[in-house]
């Protein structure tokens, strides 16, 4: 362990049990939050069979196992009933698709986030943050990080993907998936127990009506498109100009709404969730925050950051490795074997539920040494390439790793960047924080933290 972790700081978690609890109760926790399922053992074993009701699940808990269910028999493990559910709001989008329909989206993203693409948006994401700070004002009322983070992702991944079009009804977006997050953005009951999916869930019901009010405002904003036309290079001229490369057929405003919904959505929300955790460790270990700022001193002298220097700030992305490691965003990856399989000698029946869990893996006793510390220097390149691949997945992997990856690093390299040199964030006193794993992993009711005017 490095010096800049020390002391050690105990870390934001949600109570943990000690044993595992019993079925129901396990369901209970899963539902009201993800990571509080997780007793102490799950964090040394690397297999975990479990039961709950009539529904099997195995978590594939070591670097070997989540390789074989996320690359090497990736075609046998589709998104789980359980994940499609969560995710119903967002249609049949990249997150959702499976087989050729996936592959069909993929390539035809793909254009959209190619690294020398992604490249000419670090000027807007600097500017976007930039125009945000003018309303922070030192010594004013506490901000809430959570909100501030994901407000700025928002406007960056319009300004960047998306023209005015859909810039102007952006905030509309927003509140939609934020409202069905809180409300429907936990797994139903039912669903967690493997009960009949012809029961009623009320999950499913808010979902419906998340879906009809985005429906209501991307196919508007689609239907202007069509009739006015617009940028032939946003994600969106891209997907409407898209063709089939066997049919020549285009997408039908049912997939563009889909994939619009998709990327709007997971384009700026898991980023804002690592912008927020990393403040959080920041404030909490002034060690790692003063080399931090040494950093952003030696590169930048008090400019601001962009392209360029994003190489030359290895300690602010060795930060941001390290806190994805501790507060992944995509805490939990659901899948379901199409056919028998084995994992790690463990038997795999069709239709079991099989799970792979950064945040258990990235905190796991037997690949980490001082798992529950936050210390940046364990992500540096020497180090990080004597690691198995498989034992940090922040963004996934295999085929279906989140296209978005390379988008989403430098746009929380800059952000950080831009903002530690003008102010300094301190988490109010008392306030409690909390981890919870919903759709993403987020700090329970926001992050209050005070804005100081750096010196």
């Amino acid at each position: 362990m490095s010096d800049a972790a020390s002391p050690v700081v105990p870390l934001a978690e949600p109570p943990r049990p000690r044993r595992r609890p019993p079925a129901l109760m396990r369901a209970l926790r899963l539902r009201r939050n993800a990571l509080s399922a997780w007793s102490d053992d799950a964090y040394r074993e690397e297999m975990i069979e479990t039961r709950m009701l009539f529904r099997r699940m195995l978590v594939a808990n070591c670097p070997a196992a989540v390789r074989h269910v996320l690359l090497d028999r990736a075609e046998n493990y589709v998104k789980s009933f359980i994940a499609r559910q969560l995710l119903k709001p967002l249609g049949q989008g990249l997150l959702n698709s499976e087989g050729e329909v996936w592959r069909r989206q993929r390539r035809t993203m793909a254009p959209a986030f190619h690294p020398k693409r992604v490249e000419t948006f670090a000027p807007l994401m600097v500017e976007a943050t930039r125009e945000r700070l003018r309303s922070w004002i030192p010594g004013a009322q506490p901000l809430d990080l959570a909100e501030e983070m994901a407000e700025l992702t928002l406007d960056i991944i319009t300004r960047t993907m998306f023209s005015s079009d859909v810039r102007d009804r952006a905030g509309e977006i927003r509140r939609v998936i934020f409202d069905y997050q809180h409300v429907g953005g936990r797994p139903a009951l039912f669903d967690l127990l493997g009960l009949p999916a012809w029961l009623p869930r009320l999950t499913a019901m808010r979902a419906a009506a998340t879906s009809g009010r985005l429906d209501g405002i991307i196919f508007g904003i689609i239907e202007g498109r069509r009739k006015r036309g617009g940028p032939p290079d946003d994600l969106l001229g891209l997907l409407l100009a898209a063709r089939d490369e066997e049919t020549g057929q285009g997408m039908s405003d049912r997939e563009l709404r889909d994939q619009v919904a998709t990327i709007f959505t997971a384009g700026h929300e898991t980023t804002a969730n690592a912008l927020v955790w990393t403040w959080y460790l920041l404030a909490m270990h002034p060690a790692v925050e003063a080399k931090f700022h040494a950093e952003l001193a030696a590169v930048l002298g008090g400019r601001e950051p962009g392209l360029a220097d994003i190489p030359k700030l290895r300690y602010t992305r060795m930060m941001l490795d390290e806190t994805l490691r501790l507060y992944p965003p995509a805490h939990t990856m659901s899948r379901e074997a199409v056919a028998d399989d084995e994992i790690a000698g463990h038997k795999v029946v069709a239709g079991t539920t099989v799970l792979v869990s950064p945040w258990l893996l990235h905190r796991h006793e037997k690949l980490w040494e001082h798992p529950r510390v936050f210390d940046p220097e364990r992500m540096a390149p020497e180090r990080a390439a004597a690691r198995p691949r498989y034992a940090y997945i922040p963004f996934g992997g295999g085929p279906r790793i989140c296209i978005g990856a390379g988008f989403a690093i430098q746009e929380a390299v800059l952000i950080l960047a831009t903002i530690a040199q003008r102010f300094v964030l301190r988490l109010v006193p008392g306030t409690p924080v909390e981890p919870v794993g919903l759709i993403t992993l987020k700090p329970a009711g926001g992050l209050k933290m005070t804005a100081s005017a750096r010196g």
